[in-house]
């Protein structure tokens, strides 16, 4: 009895512990980050440009903070932009979102000629590898830069816009 219990355990210690069996562990779930920027009034005397920058730490998402040292892999699902308020629909002449975090490839995403209004939302493509870089960002914990910075075509506007990060991230907490 007591050779069997020892084998039992044994074998059972085996197994968790062999390559192939934490993969069974691993934990999926998605996140998204989100950040906001309060933009204008634009103003001529600055060519109707505007910027803002936000910090955001990856760990306010709580599941993500529960697994942050346990983050074997991050895949972007999506990059998208919205309008939550504007004080009057306006033309983004050029703007683009720049992601940084120090020891990472800075991300530039740029959405030009675009008219905006209450409730507009656009999605950032993958054309020159975002995602991926995104992603190696993403697995690092510390906070990350965001700056959303433009030109509109009038002077006076003011508006809200909302960047998130929607990801599926994998976690073990065996790693």
């Amino acid at each position: 009895m007591k050779t069997t219990a020892k084998t039992i355990i044994i074998l059972a210690f085996v197994l968790l512990a062999a390559p192939g069996c934490k993969k069974l562990l691993d934990v999926d779930f998605l996140a998204d980050f989100v950040s906001s920027f309060d933009i204008g009034p634009t103003s001529a005397l600055k060519n109707y440009s505007f910027s803002g920058t936000y910090i955001l730490d990856p760990e306010t998402n709580s599941d993500y903070s529960k697994y942050a040292d346990k983050i074997k892999d991050v895949k972007v699902i999506a990059i998208t932009g919205k309008v939550t308020s504007i004080s009057t629909p306006v033309t983004l002449t050029n703007s683009k979102v720049e992601v940084s975090k120090p020891g990472f490839t800075t991300i530039v995403m740029a959405a030009d000629n675009v008219d905006i209004f209450q409730g507009f939302e656009y999605t950032y493509s993958n054309e020159d590898s975002q995602y991926d870089n995104l992603e190696a960002i993403l697995k690092d914990p510390n906070p990350i830069t965001v700056v959303y910075s433009g030109v509109a075509s009038e002077e006076g506007v003011t508006f809200t816009y909302e960047i998130k990060f929607e990801t599926k991230v994998t976690a073990n907490p065996l790693e």
